[in-house]
């Protein structure tokens, strides 16, 4: 009768069980593949948040009367802008521009000197670029009622901008309150930072995945 213990078959104590779960490696890349998730989802958040400069308040007022010609016009901003991207247009009914000369910023004031403005409606058209680099543009009115201004001929009606060359901001863009952004210009700023943000996020996930199936795979 043969031993019963020739056909026992001794498991060999050298081969190790697959694993039960993710490989070492996935387990110490997790921790820092969280942190670099919720570092993207911060900068997600607080992305929206940033505000760009807006004009907050302007000498003379949008909508204002003034009973005497001013001398100047400024801007306030709620942050700095770019002095050697800005420029100001101050035109009067004729549609002829009384800038005069370039316009100097103080912190976040911008004063513009006009010559001697004429009566009736004043249109002041700016164009600016934020500290961020996002581009900003406006448009308001106000009324120049001073007795001793002189009275011009108003220009007729031009849909491609003002009589001095000068392209109208365009609706929805004004004074304190209705500047913002144009329309036609991304935010060069937060675009590069989305993009960026974005690819990272996709590289860190197909990293993620590339792990695990590996991990899944390793005897």
């Amino acid at each position: 009768m043969p031993d019963p213990t020739y056909w026992y078959v001794k498991p060999r104590s050298d081969v190790p069980f697959p694993p039960a779960g993710p490989s070492t490696t996935v387990r110490a890349a997790v921790p820092a593949l969280l942190a670099l998730l919720a570092l993207l989802l911060v900068v997600a958040v607080a992305a929206p948040a940033q505000a760009h400069a807006r004009l907050v308040r302007s000498d003379p007022a949008a909508g204002s009367t003034v009973s005497r010609s001013p001398g100047s016009v400024t801007l306030t901003f709620d942050g700095p802008v770019k002095q050697q991207f800005t420029t100001i247009v101050v035109s009067g009914a004729d549609g002829v521009s009384y800038s005069d000369g370039t316009p100097d910023a103080l912190n976040n004031d911008v004063e513009q000197k006009v010559r001697a403005l004429p009566s009736g409606e004043i249109v002041v058209t700016w164009r600016s670029v934020a500290a961020d680099g996002a581009p900003l543009q406006g448009r308001y009115t106000f009324t120049n009622a001073d007795p001793a201004a002189p009275t011009v001929v108003p220009a007729s009606a031009s849909p491609a901008g003002t009589a001095d060359g000068t392209p109208s901001a365009g609706p929805g863009a004004g004074g304190a309150g209705e500047s913002g952004t144009a329309d036609d210009e991304g935010d060069v700023s937060w675009s590069a930072v989305w993009l960026v943000g974005g690819a990272a996020l996709v590289a860190v996930l197909a990293l993620l995945g590339v792990l695990l199936v590996r991990s899944m795979r390793r005897p």
